[in-house]
């Protein structure tokens, strides 16, 4: 085995090519891993360890617990540390025994619990535990295309397995494998699903992921099996052959023994696109194949009867995007897993302060046999956050982005500001090294070595970013420290003052400004050449370690309010920002509508504008659109049961819908709904139909989307342009006369008639 370069970053067991672990309570442990000889399977035993302030709830115990002998069926170890802090682990042969130990001396002093969490205890996930105690970490010694990977989605006639059932699978994976199992008769839907399970053993993959597959695909493909009678078994040998469902108190998710089930939509949520489905994502990065189908889900079943050949097409597609959006999306999780303690498939949604950076301390604490700090007891006051300024609402002209890089960051390394009771300085050292491997994975990204470079930066970035999240997460978080933080962002807004003089000293614009950066305007005739040469100058003011980069530059800007924005780029794109114009609620027919009419906007196209507004109210009122162009997605957040217990109080117009169709939801479920005529709310079971409620969605598009546009224009100026009445008013003026405006919201009111890539005044 090689050494470890880095035991605290890495881990201090270099086992190479782990790719699952199935730890349990028991202190029983499956690790698979890869060789050049195929993948080997270990059976090892730990021994399942608790952190403990206090031994009161085992003192029931007497000499059942061990002080001297580590190998005992029940041990404590004194740790060094305060007074007050995590100083006693507590270990076991069996983790069951322990747990079930501290409960019923819980109840003796009369502080019942149903976890011992709920007690205080730190006792990470058990697996965790191991990895944490092992050092060992996954994928050592492994990329990400060493990984056999397996995809595979189904084709189902309905959205729910009581109802519906699977007709179509199509799987592929990273060995060659390319296939469909279908079942065009209901009788031969449960030989399909056993074809599945033997495919799935025959492949042996160490990956099986899909779009959704933890809130769709195994949840439908589980119901349907259990009615024919049929195990999913799709573990590894030697383990659990079953998968399994777990809750991480916010999710449930599907596990295997020996297998980590990956879910890229878990991924893509984390990036804030403004939608998260498959298509629509691919599309987004370029992923889509060439000649791509795209059907309807309604749609699909219909287009099988008459065209299987299509939907053949359409399913093995949806499966080749799913592997290339797995390389897009997951690679930085199997980058971090090869530092953190964490097994893979809890990577995607992990945070990175508490779900990353934190196991990755508590592993070296363990490590070095030292106590973890207590909790920070609540604060008086909240800690405070750094400095967001809006300086300018409205259209304006030239604009510049100048980047603090990574700011928070930079100032916890080069100030050492670090958590005051991490006594091992392992915050520090992480952050250090995480930032200068970083770094050089970055420079080799540039220089054309992509793919494995690019995802260890972006999960190194990750990582480091988090670092002020977690000095400042009070509770949450075992190391926080709020006078470190509050000290970040005091220098942090020292830093972006110095900044906003700089720039404001040379006779430009601020338009707005906060930890990310500075947006400004400059005069129309400056080149690129100049604004770079100013970023360079004021950047130069700086303290040592702090930097200011150009970070791009756009024709015109529509300010709407703080990180909620619109930008015309040189090459004519537009990029939206914020919740305003970038949101997953929206509706097709008001993201649409928003899209063109920012793009007129934007170029000083009133009229445009105008006849976008004009053109979607007519699609409205003729019934050009259908109801999934009006309708929104909504995510369930209460049981069937919770909502019926609060229901006499308080009606909610969406679960009121879903109760009057007769759908059986599930906490988390994302389903779409809209205004029907005549009827509000409904569920959209039709989504080619056109009974939407017109004169709801025409009042939207005005109230919800076209008001979003209003600090670019004079009030009166708003009213014409987006008229109710298709024919102009009496006293109108010409639409092609009015101008976009902006005005300053940290001085007078001074609006000004200029057009979009007009000159801002110094």
């Amino acid at each position: 085995m090689s050494e470890i370069p880095d035991p605290i970053l890495s881990g201090h067991d270099p086992t190479p090519g782990i790719v699952s672990v199935h730890a349990h309570l028991s202190g029983q442990v499956l690790v698979w891993r890869r060789t050049p000889d195929g993948v080997l399977q270990e059976r090892n035993t730990f021994r399942p360890w608790v952190y403990a302030r206090h031994l009161d709830d085992v003192h029931h115990l007497g000499s059942g617990l061990s002080t001297d002998d580590p190998t005992a069926p029940l041990y404590v170890e004194c740790l060094d540390g305060p007074p007050g802090s995590y100083r006693y682990l507590l270990s076991a042969r069996d983790g069951r025994a322990l747990h079930q130990a501290i409960l019923q001396g819980a109840r003796r002093r009369k502080a019942p619990a149903n976890r011992i969490q709920d007690l205080g205890y730190i006792a990470p996930g058990v697996t965790e535990q191991y990895l944490m105690a092992t050092g060992r970490t996954y994928f050592k010694g492994l990329q990400y295309d060493d990984l056999h990977r397996l995809q595979f989605d189904l084709e189902t006639t309905s959205l729910t397995p009581d109802s519906g059932r699977i007709f179509m699978v199509a799987v592929r994976d990273t060995a060659g494998l390319r296939t469909l199992l279908e079942a065009r008769r209901p009788a031969q839907e449960a030989d399909m699903i056993r074809a599945l399970v033997q495919l799935v053993q025959e492949r042996n993959p160490d990956v099986i992921e899909n779009h959704n597959i933890h809130r769709f695909d195994l949840p439908f493909l589980h119901h349907r099996a259990q009615l024919h009678g049929i195990s999913l078994n799709f573990g590894r040998a030697g383990g659990t052959p079953e998968i399994w469902q777990v809750s991480d108190g916010s999710r449930q998710q599907w596990v295997c023994s020996g297998r980590e089930i990956m879910d890229t939509l878990d991924a893509v949520r984390r990036l804030g696109l403004p939608s998260a489905g498959l298509k629509a994502v691919s599309q987004h990065f370029g992923l889509a194949p060439e000649g791509r189908v795209y059907l309807e889900g309604a749609a699909i079943v219909d287009t099988y009867r008459d065209n299987p050949k299509t939907v053949r097409l359409y399913a093995h597609q949806d499966v080749e995007e799913v592997e290339a959006l797995s390389r897009r999306v997951l690679a930085s999780s199997f980058a971090l897993a090869r530092m953190a303690p964490r097994p893979f498939h809890r990577l995607p949604t992990a945070g990175p302060a508490t779900g990353v950076l934190e196991p990755m301390l508590i592993r070296t604490y363990l490590k070095q046999r030292a106590a973890l700090p207590a909790r920070e007891s609540l604060a008086e006051e909240p800690h405070r956050g750094g400095a967001v300024h809006l300086f300018v609402e409205g259209i304006i002209g030239n604009v510049v982005k100048a980047d603090v890089a990574s700011m928070y960051p930079s100032l916890i390394r080069t100030e050492r500001i670090g958590p005051e009771r991490d006594r091992l300085g392992v915050f520090l050292h992480l952050l250090d090294r995480l930032t200068a491997l970083r770094l050089e994975h970055k420079a080799a990204a540039r220089r054309g070595e992509a793919g494995e470079h690019d995802a260890m930066q972006s999960a190194m970035k990750l990582i480091v970013n988090a670092g002020y999240g977690y000095l400042g997460a009070g509770r949450l978080s075992l190391f926080a420290d709020r006078a470190a933080a509050d000290r970040v962002t005091r220098r942090g807004r020292e830093v972006l003052a110095m900044v906003l003089r700089g720039l404001e000293q040379r006779g430009v614009t601020l338009i707005e400004a906060d930890t990310d950066g500075v947006y400004f305007a400059t005069p129309a005739a400056w080149t690129e050449e100049q604004e770079r040469a100013l970023i360079s100058e004021v950047g130069a003011m700086l303290p040592t370690g702090v930097t200011l980069e150009f970070d791009g530059r756009a024709q015109a800007m529509l300010s709407h309010e703080i990180k909620n924005y619109a930008l015309l780029r040189y090459d004519g794109t537009v990029d939206v920002s914020g919740a305003a114009f970038a949101s997953s609620r929206s509706e097709t027919y008001g993201r649409d509508f928003l899209q063109r009419a920012l793009t007129c906007l934007l170029e000083g196209d009133v009229p445009g504008v105008n006849r976008a507004y004009q053109d979607t109210l007519t699609a409205l009122e003729s019934r050009q659109l259908v109801n999934k162009d009006v309708a929104r997605r909504v995510r369930m957040t209460r049981s069937l049961e919770s909502y019926r217990l609060s229901r006499q109080a308080r009606k909610d117009s969406v679960y009121e819908a879903l109760l009057a169709s007769g759908y059986a939801w599930q906490v988390g479920e994302r389903i779409y709904v809209y205004h029907r005529a005549a009827q509000g709310v409904r569920l959209l079971e039709d989504p080619q139909g056109c009974d939407y409620d017109v004169r709801h969605y025409a009042a939207q598009l005005l109230t919800g989307y076209a008001s979003r546009l209003r600090k670019a224009f004079r009030p009166e100026d708003f009213t014409q342009v987006f008229a109710q009445g298709h024919q102009p008013g009496l006293f109108d003026l010409p639409l092609s006369s009015i101008r976009t405006t902006w005005r300053s919201v940290s001085a007078p009111d001074h609006r000004t008639d200029v057009a979009p890539m007009g000159t801002p005044p110094a």
